[in-house]
Order: structure tokens, then sequence, then C-alpha cells
């Protein structure tokens, strides 16, 4: 990939006299050419924007070597001398690096018949995009290939360099070793495009690097030490994707690269990635230490403790205190054939410049933990299982329960119920009372602490400070679960009940504390806008989580006796009236005041509908919203008025309200269990990215309406969303069996698998399946144009996005189809002009933004 052909001045030519025209040209090499009666030319090796590399044989010392010909656009003796002085320079700097085992030695440069030459170590191996294409990388790979280059990067930034050029291209896989090796550094890149400016009598040079893997403030003259992160961090999407970051803006149409949804990738890892490709520096990780440090918890991955365990999974951690499952390498008596293996909760502690001996600490730990398990009589924390020491490390192998976190749950569900959270904290509360008998604090209360286990429902508790608490570790006040006693390192059992109280604000609003809204006033957190829940309950919460600790809760005790009224009130909510009032009374008067409701309800669902045609959604909603009020929540009323409860999630849908469709899809679903109400919520959760959660509710409508083609069709869709293709595939084939007249939406989206799976010429036949059934389906004809592209079929690629913009001129995703064809075809201004078009038509489209300003800076606008 050539380099970019923006120019910034580099220094100010003082001499307004006129310079010569001589042209100081490129001249080609030839095999046998021998330069500086020393280098014989076996080969070129490639050429780029800037040199052309050849294999050369050094008659000095027999070994071969790489000779790089810089192709400069010299046009006057000024450049040449300033040039000429900056490659000396440069050939410091690089004989310097040459010295780290990474970088190739720097043998020499020189002069010779007005062409510049560089000498460097001939590096036999495979360049790492080559790599990628016959194999990507799993995370695993990732991180080791991570750490490998950041090794690199640390050693040339300490020396003030910035390489500025990382892409696949540029690394390459020593044979020899297997090492990565670094390679053309953009500072002498410069030296082969300077030219002058006579207009503005200035030396001026490109800007170096390459696009999409350039980031924002290089690309504006002005890298910096993060540019190389950024770059690295883009690369390492490339090797784990095998598609380049200008690929991933042309794959997805919207504008949104979401890579991390097409491959298996932990939430810790995508984080650190995340963090080195951010677009703004003060996002960025600034150096190659810090990005070091976040990945050397998961360098553990794979690696095997106490000849025993081998760690599989990392769940977090802080500092000096990290979590993993691990995996027992011993055979399962129940599976002989060795592919089960027993799980374990495996933690690292790391001791450092600690005053009392590892085994000291150790044994604190451990006698802590035993006193736990004394007085967990009903098994509500892990069972110790062992544990290991090795050099500042302790090891700690605890049960591993079965279930989620309530973190984790909030992530699948979103929210919870008022009434589940009721029983949580109930539930939890039965689980603290024992150790807070006997004082015990647990000091670390939050979402990720307390497991629901799959068999009984019951919580666990997980993750107590004392295990901090013996290696120093503060606990983390900044995250909102810690109240200012417990920071002030005073904590009682009232502070695990405001932790307990925020956790459970947490998954009721799915809104962690640091980001709520306090009052400037008390620091007290504002919440109550966030959840909808009983004014009682919210008084509960209130209390767990006053700062003021005497005026908060003192004792579990009372939290789950105030818990349980409100849990009784809603249970038997209007029984008395029964007891009090004649039960002949009560029919007739409700049965009359239920026609009434229903009258008047009737008439705000047709309101809402008229709204809803004319795509005014929050008017639609109070009007839906109304009229659902007036009605009792029963299984007949949800039944009879099914359509407003899912006209209503589709308003809060058009509106991007996605917690309110969701929870709207889920109320109407406690009183009814119908396929389209299962539908709706699945819906919801596949356009929150809730893949696995949208297809266990597609698995409950299929069970009601298994001839339905649109639910095999939209699990169908979640399934490639968490790239199961063959389950995709078979969910597709079997909406095309159901109805084959209208299964043009099935086969589009059987063709958008085969295309993500390269299997053109499948995905070429679906989409066309798709068209025979209605020709005039957009969505296919894009697809099939995108298809075509992809295997060079460019002519009939352009015929498919014309026969889209004949249905619709105004369809922007076929003008940049054409504008993407025409790129690749290096018709530039053709390609300027229908980018041009599609920014016209959608002026927020990120992606056709990116490429139109890419096409411009190609043909100098």
């Amino acid at each position: 990939m050539s380099d970019s052909d923006f120019t910034i001045p580099i220094s100010q030519s003082q001499n307004s006299s006129a310079e010569h025209s001589t042209e100081y040209g490129y001249k080609a090499l030839k095999t046998g050419d021998v330069l500086n009666q020393r280098f014989e030319i076996i080969r070129e090796l490639g050429s780029g924007g800037f040199a052309t590399t050849y294999l050369a044989l050094d008659r000095q010392s027999g070994v071969k070597c790489a000779v790089k010909q810089l192709q400069p656009k010299f046009n006057s003796p000024s450049v040449w001398a300033s040039a000429k002085e900056r490659l000396a320079t440069e050939a410091m700097v690089l004989q310097w690096l040459g010295k780290h085992p990474q970088i190739p030695e720097f043998i020499g440069h020189f002069e010779e018949n007005q062409q510049f030459y560089l000498v460097l170590e001939f590096i036999e191996g495979e360049e790492f995009e080559q790599e990628v294409y016959r194999h990507m990388l799993n995370e695993t790979q990732a991180v080791d290939f991570l750490v490998d280059i950041l090794g690199i990067l640390k050693s040339v930034h300490q020396q003030g360099i910035i390489h500025r050029d990382i892409k696949p291209s540029n690394l390459i896989r020593r044979q020899e070793d297997g090492r990565m090796i670094l390679i053309d550094f953009g500072a002498v890149k410069e030296i082969g495009t300077m030219a002058f400016d006579v207009s503005k009598q200035t030396v001026q040079t490109q800007i170096i690097g390459t696009p999409g893997y350039m980031p924002p403030e290089q690309n504006n003259g002005k890298p910096i030490y993060s540019s190389d992160i950024y770059a690295l961090g883009k690369t390492v999407v490339f090797g784990m994707t095998a598609k380049s970051p200008t690929e991933w803006e042309m794959a997805e149409p919207d504008g949104t690269i979401c890579w991390n949804q097409k491959i298996a990738i932990s939430e810790a890892f995508l984080k650190i990635v995340n963090r080195m490709t951010a677009e703004s520096p003060s996002q960025r990780y600034q150096n190659a230490r810090e990005v070091l440090h976040d990945l050397e918890p998961l360098q553990m991955i794979g690696k095997t403790i106490g000849g025993k365990y081998q760690m599989v999974k990392y769940l977090g951690g802080n500092q000096n205190v990290n979590s993993y499952v691990a995996t027992s390498l011993a055979q399962n008596s129940d599976d002989p054939s060795g592919t089960l293996r027993d799980r374990y909760y495996l933690e690292i502690l790391k001791v450092q410049n600690s005053q009392v001996s590892l085994s000291a600490i150790t044994q604190k730990i451990m006698t802590g933990l035993n006193h736990l398990s004394t007085i967990d009589k009903e098994q509500r924390t892990p069972a110790i299982i062992e544990y290991f020491v090795d050099e500042s490390q302790i090891f700690i192998v605890q049960e591993y329960i079965e279930g989620k976190n309530l973190a984790q749950t909030v992530e699948d569900q979103f929210i919870l119920s008022e009434a589940e959270v009721v029983d949580i904290l109930i539930n939890t509360a039965s689980a603290l009372k024992p150790f807070h008998r006997q004082q015990i604090i647990h000091g670390n209360i939050q979402p990720s602490s307390l497991i629901r286990r799959n068999d009984n429902g019951k919580v666990t508790l997980v993750d107590f400070s004392l295990v901090n608490q013996a290696v120093n570790l503060t606990p983390n006040s900044k995250a909102g679960y810690i109240p200012p006693e417990q920071i002030a390192d005073r904590a009682t059992c009232a502070s695990d009940i405001y932790a307990l109280g925020m956790t459970a604000i947490y998954v009721l609003t799915g809104t962690s504390p640091q980001k709520l809204e306090k009052n400037p006033r008390t620091g007290e957190v504002l919440w109550h806008r966030k959840a909808r829940i009983s004014p009682n309950f919210a008084k509960i919460l209130d209390k767990m989580i006053c700062l003021d600790q005497n005026q908060r809760y003192q004792s579990l005790n009372r939290v789950t006796k105030d818990l349980k009224k409100i849990k009784h009130k809603s249970r038997f909510k209007g029984l008395y009236k029964y007891l009090l009032i004649a039960p002949i009374l009560i029919f007739g008067l409700l049965i009359g005041m239920a026609q009434w409701a229903q009258r008047v309800a009737i008439l705000e669902f047709y309101k809402g509908d008229l709204k809803l045609e004319a795509k005014q959604y929050q008017e639609a909603i109070n009007y839906y919203e109304n009229g659902l009020r007036k009605l009792a929540n029963t299984r007949g009323q949800v039944r009879n008025f099914e359509q407003v409860w899912l006209k209503k999630a589709k308003a809060e849908r058009q509106l991007n309200d996605y917690p309110r469709a969701l929870q709207t899809c889920s109320t109407a679903l406690k009183h009814y269990q119908s396929p389209q109400l299962w539908n709706c919520k699945a819906l919801t959760l596949y356009s929150l990215k809730k893949y696995s959660a949208a297809i266990a509710a597609y698995d409950q409508s299929i069970k009601i309406a298994p001839d339905n083609i649109w639910l095999w069709n939209n699990r169908g869709e979640a399934y490639t969303g968490i790239m199961e293709y063959d389950r995709a595939i078979a969910d597709f084939k079997k909406a095309i069996s159901l109805d084959p007249n209208r299964s043009f939406v099935p086969w589009n989206n059987l063709g958008k698998v085969y295309y993500r799976q390269k299997k053109y010429q499948l995905a070429i036949e679906a989409y066309n399946e798709a068209l025979a059934i209605k020709p005039d389906y957009l969505p296919a004809l894009i697809g099939l144009g995108n298809t075509q592209k992809a295997t060079r079929l460019y002519d009939q690629a352009v015929n498919s996005y014309d026969q889209a913009l004949t249905i619709n001129p105004d369809y922007y995703e076929a003008w940049y189809g054409k504008g993407s064809v025409a790129e690749y075809l290096l018709q530039y201004d053709n390609a300027r002009e229908y980018y041009q078009k599609a920014v016209d038509l959608n002026p927020g489209w990120e992606a056709a933004n990116s490429s139109l300003a890419r096409i411009e800076s190609k043909l100098g606008i």
C-alpha cells in the first residue's frame, strides 16, 4: 500500500532565487548490478511509494542483505543537499535501532550516481499480512503478538523515535526463531518524498503513514508516541479478522464498525484493543508500558498452574489480585474420553514490597477463608480446594459455581424487575447474616461478587475483602459501591448494606453508581428517575444507601423485614376488598368499571395508532400508556390487546429506547405467552446486541409457533450475530422451506452469511433466489453487488448497483457501492462523484464521509 499524497512543509527556504531545473530522478537497478563496489543485486524484493528494495549479496561478508534504493522526486540542488544531510542523521538512528534483536541490523548507507541507498540486514521470513491470510490469530495468539511488538516499541519510544507506519506488511515473522521483526521506519521515508515547491519556496515532504492505520493527529502531520499504539491496535484487529481498517469501513454500510462481533473475544481484551484504537489521544494508551501492564493478566490464559490446572478464561481483577476460570488437567471419572474437565475459580495474588513474609500472608488468607467455611453452614461461599505458593504469588483454587453473577445477568437481560431485585436482596441478606453475626464484613459487595446458582437460584458470595486486605490492596472507592466510612478504613456491617443497596440500584437501572448524578449539596446519588419501582421499595433503597451511617439500616434483619413487607403487600394486594365487601356487589361494580375503562382505553389506542402512523412516536407511546393504565394487566386483557403492547414496543424501538421496549415486551409476557410477544422481546434484545438472550427468546416463540417463517428467519439473524453460521444457515433454510413464496428475506440473509464466510458463489446464488421472488428487493441487490465486487466482477457489480438506483435513485448504499468499485479501478474522479452523492443523501454516514475524504486526498483536493 502506498503512502499518502498529503504534503506539509518541513523547512522554509530563505533563498528566493530560481532553482535549477535539474531532475534528480530514479534509476532502476537490474540483476548483476554492483553498488559501491560491494553489493551485487540479486533480484527486486518489492517497491513502495518511496523506495524499491532489492535482495543483494554483500561480497565483503558473503551474506545476503537488503538494499533500499530511495525514490526521490528531487527537483533542485536545495532538496538534494537537505536530503543528504537528513540521510546521514537517520543513518545514525538506524544504526542504533539495529542493535535491537527485533529490528534489522543497519549495515551502511551511501550515495552513488545521484541516488541514495540504505543497506540493512535481510530478514528471512514471512510478512505478517500473508501469515494472517493463511491463519488468523485467536485471542491468545493476539495477546502474544502484542506483547512481542510492544516490547520493541517500548525500546524505540524510549529513544525518542516514532515509527509512524506500523501495519501488517511492515512486520515479518523471522523464520529462524519465530520472532516478529519491525521494519520500515517512517523517518527514512521522508527523504524519498522530499520536493521543492517553487511557488511557496519551501522544501516539502509527504505525511508518512498508511490510511486506516493512521490516527487523526498523524493524519494532520503531528504524530506522537501513542500514534504507534493506535496503528498497532488496528494491526491486531487485522490479525484477528483478516480485514484492514479500510475494508471494515466498506464492509459496514451503516458506518458502525463492529469487528469484535465477528470473532470470539473476551471483554477484557476488547477493552484493551478499544483503548489502543481510541480516536482521541487523551482516551488512548500513552505508551507501550501501559498496554503491557494491562495485557499481563491475559498472558496467563493457556498456562498451567501447579501441574494440575490450566487457565482458560480471565474474569477480571485489580492491581495485585486477578481471577480466572481454570480446568483440571486430571481426567474426570465420568468422562473416560477426557473431553470434559472439572472447572474451578483460580485467584492469583501478587505480593510486592511487603514487610511480612509470603508464608505469613498465605497463612492469614487461608485462616480467614477456612473461618468463612466454618461459619458458612448453608454453603453460600465457594469451597476452598487448595492453594499454591510460587515466589511472590499465591494461587487459591476454589469451587466453580455454575451460574451468573449479577453483572453478567444485567449484561444479558439489561435490567431486572422490582420483584426480582427484592428476591435477590432477601436472598443475599440471608447469605450475609451468619457472617455479620460473627462481625465479619464482606467489604467488597458489588454485582460481580454475587452469583446466582443455576441449580437452586440462591446467591453465593465471592471476593471477600479479607483477601485484598492481606495484600494491602485498598478498595476501589471510585466504583461507587464503597461508603464513606469504609473509605476512611472504618467499615462496619452497615457498610455491606450500603454496597448491597447500590448493587440493587445498578441491576434496576443498568447504570453503574459512578455514572449516576449526585446531589451537589448532599452528595447522595440521584437514581429515582432511572427506575420504575414502588415508593415503598424506593424508601428502603434510599435508607440502605444513606451516606450518613447513623441514618442507614444497621442490621440485615431490619432490611429483610421491610423487604418482606412490600413483597407480601404486593402479593396480597387487593385481597382484603373481597373479604370486606359482598362478592356480588364487587362483581357487578368490576364489570361496569371494566366496560367503561375498556371503552376509554380503546379510544386512547385509536389516537396512538394515528400518531404511530404519522411517525410521532413519543405521542403514540403516551396514548398507548394512558390506555393500558385503564386496563388490568391480566392474561385476557393482554391477549385481547396484544397488538397495543406490540405497537408500543415498536414505537419505543423507533426512538432507540430499547430498555423501555424490553420492559414493555417482558411485562406483557408475564401475563400472556404468545409467539409475537416473544418475538418482540427477542427483536429488542437483538437491537441491544444481546444475541444469546435473543436466541433464547426466539426458542420460546418457536416452541409456540413452529411454522412461523419469520421466527426462524429472525433466530438465524441472531445466530449470525454470534457467528454460529451453521445454525444460522439451518434456520434460514428452515424459513425458506416453510413459505417459499415469501422467502426473499431468508434468502437474502443466507447470502449475507455466505458472503461473510467468503463463499461468494453460494452468496450470489442466494441473492439471485431472493431477487427471483422479489426483483425490487434493494438489500439483495446491494448484497449481490458487494459479492460481485469481492470476486472482481466489477461490471456486474455496477449493474447491480444501477438496478437498485433505477428502483430508488436516492438509495445511498448503491451510490457508495458504485464509488467503491470506481476506487478499486483507480477511477478517482468517478469515485469522488459517487461517494459525494452518498454523503449528500446520508450526511451522517461515517463510512461514506471517510471514503470521500480518502479519495479527495488522493486527488489532492
